[in-house]
């Protein structure tokens, strides 16, 4: 976890298990403009860390639990009143707690510009894809392109990756700047959008973070 810019949308994120925060944070850690700066495992658990970070956006990806999870959602809104609610998944059909939602396989420009909407257009990273140009794709990448472009888009400088991958920093610098060459330009930001919107995910995110 960071603890976010002055200008990034900060979010808290609740999820049961520790796999899936990690998935979560890995994949919302690699999009410019979002910060994941707290997690819980449940509402329950949320509503202290709520009141201590008061984040913009508390994420629930946590399975619904009706009337409990009810009178939690009540005291998380008052822990933190200005944070907007988001459920990761289908509404509950059990009476539950009506929420916004992002259906379990949205990618993430669909997060991101359900976030926006929720924020009344004040999302740092709906701001920062806008300008950020979209990649433009000049043949397919190579697996160890890929292996490579995870990487970057999880923020791992060029020494990491060779380390992680086994080779030189030269032969990284050679595969980063045949990305550049495919993908039209050579920030990280492009790289992070391509690989996000691909869902480019070669040896998973979250397991080198």
């Amino acid at each position: 976890m960071r603890s976010g810019t002055p200008d990034d949308t900060t979010i808290l994120l609740v999820a049961e298990h520790a796999l899936v925060r990690a998935g979560l944070r890995a994949v919302i850690g690699a999009t410019p403009g979002l910060a994941v700066v707290a997690e819980a495992a449940d509402v329950e658990e949320s509503v202290p860390v709520a009141g201590r970070c008061r984040p913009d956006v508390v994420l629930l990806a946590a399975a619904p639990s009706g009337a409990a999870e009810a009178a939690g959602l009540d005291a998380l809104r008052r822990a933190a009143p200005a944070a907007c609610l988001l459920r990761l998944g289908d509404a509950p059909a059990d009476g539950g707690a009506a929420l916004p939602c992002v259906p379990r396989d949205a990618g993430v420009e669909e997060l991101c510009a359900t976030i926006g909407t929720l924020l009344g257009g004040r999302c740092a990273a709906c701001a920062l894809r806008a300008q950020c140009p979209a990649p433009r794709v000049a043949g397919a990448l190579s697996r160890r392109e890929r292996q490579v472009a995870v990487r970057v888009a999880a923020g791992l400088t060029t020494k990491q990756i060779a380390a992680a991958l086994g080779v030189g920093v030269r032969t990284v610098n050679t595969y980063r700047e045949s990305l550049a060459r495919k993908l039209g330009a050579s920030s990280a930001a492009v790289v992070t959008r391509y690989v996000l919107e691909h869902g480019i995910d070669t040896d998973g995110v979250a397991a080198i973070r």
